[in-house]
């Protein structure tokens, strides 16, 4: 995946660019553009990189991210309902807006936080297209994706230096219990990621089998 990204034609720009990057990835990531997890793994890299502006590259991903997010959400705000189903398809599209009339504030902010490949862009034509109040969706996005960054941000700047510093000087205990800190915060979040992705599975198979009763 990381090749793959490296040899994209404006990635190593996108890295020169430093949050400015971030943040044009982020409008980008947030349209009916598939990234593939780019801004993530982006985001990641930079806070690697300068661990001491982590806070910057994740607010600049958020602030992306949110921008894109609005934009596409105005777009189907005046294209409505056929825009969605010709973007996603008909039986999808009856799915993501029986999750958005169900649940709302929390559909969007499930779909913002949830991991690639979860359809975060269906989410928000969605809510543009049902003309969800645009305060909540803003919301939504901007909670969602401030956690999301802040939590990746904070990792790869924290934590992924410690393994590497680890593995190079390993220092008895004190050593011993970094990387057991270091293994459960990982955990932790690995196991939010796939509570989070597994709760927005058990939606669409609510609003699937609802509509299969209509």
């Amino acid at each position: 995946m990381v090749s793959i990204l490296i040899a994209i034609p404006g990635w190593k720009l996108l890295r020169s660019l430093g949050g400015v990057g971030l943040v044009i990835l982020g409008i980008v990531d947030s349209s009916v553009i598939p990234t593939f997890g780019s801004l993530d793994l982006l985001t990641a890299i930079l806070s690697v990189k300068n661990h001491e502006l982590w806070p910057y590259y994740a607010a600049a991903s958020t602030l992306g991210s949110l921008i894109g997010a609005y934009i596409t959400y105005r777009m189907a705000s005046s294209a409505g309902e056929h825009w969605l189903e010709k973007r996603i398809g008909t039986k999808r599209s009856r799915q993501v807006q029986g999750l958005l009339t169900r649940w709302g504030f929390a559909a969007v902010f499930v779909s913002c936080v949830a991991p690639p490949p979860f359809p975060t862009s269906a989410f928000f034509i969605g809510a543009g297209a049902l003309r969800y109040p645009q305060g909540k969706f803003i919301s939504a996005v901007l909670t969602g994706r401030a956690l999301r960054y802040g939590i990746l941000g904070f990792l790869a700047a924290s934590y992924s230096r410690k393994i590497l510093r680890f593995l190079r000087h390993p220092r008895g205990f004190e050593a011993d219990a970094k990387l057991i800190g270091i293994t459960m915060a990982g955990f932790v979040i690995v196991v939010l990621f796939i509570f989070l992705w597994r709760q927005s599975r058990i939606y669409f198979q609510r609003a699937k089998a609802e509509s299969g009763d209509e």
